[in-house]
């Protein structure tokens, strides 16, 4: 056997390789592991469940009764993008609004739309790609809802991402504290 048979071989045998890794589902894109990491587990994302730790404020599923939940909707499998809409989404509510948060009248929930328990959401929220919710409670139920469809426009900008988060965060909080929702 000569040694460009062999380097044929090889490489022949790494494509095929590659292949069946991305085929099994280890395209590097964050899989369910990520995904179940990031939201705790399929549980931990369902309406009404009490794996968030307890707020000041909240009600028995661990939502604010009055104040602003900030969804960020993903999937199971999530590229570099998704990831950078949740890390950018979580710094500018850190950032912006640690107060409310301490106070319960904020909170970020990452939620994976594909369980069984969260594919409702879709419905809801008239979604048609991952994006961020932001949902207005009073008096422990929900009042109203804005989706952030400019959020994949704004993703490769972190200052216009950031300022386009915050400044919706603080329209709906404006409008709770109106009298809205």
């Amino acid at each position: 056997m000569n040694i460009k048979s062999l380097v044929t071989g090889l490489l022949l045998i790494l494509a095929v390789g590659g292949v069946v890794y991305v085929l099994m589902g280890g395209d590097g894109a964050g899989g369910e592991d990520q995904a179940a990491e990031a939201c705790g587990s399929a549980e931990a994302c369902a309406p009404g469940c009490s794996g968030d730790a307890a707020v000041a404020g909240a009600t028995a599923d661990g939502l604010p009764a009055d104040g602003v939940v900030v969804y960020y909707f993903h999937g199971n499998k999530r590229c570099q993008t998704c990831n950078r809409m949740e890390s950018l989404a979580t710094l500018a509510i850190d950032e912006g609004f640690a107060d409310r948060q301490r106070a319960g009248t904020v909170l970020f929930k990452p939620v994976n739309i594909e369980t069984d328990a969260t594919r409702h959401f879709v419905t809801d929220f008239e979604m048609t790609n991952r994006c961020v919710v932001m949902v207005e409670r009073k008096n422990g139920k929900d009042h109203g809802w804005r989706r952030l469809d400019e959020v994949w426009a704004k993703i490769s900008d972190d200052t216009e991402y950031k300022a386009y988060i915050t400044e919706n965060l603080t329209a709906c909080l404006d409008n709770l504290e109106k009298g809205g929702a």
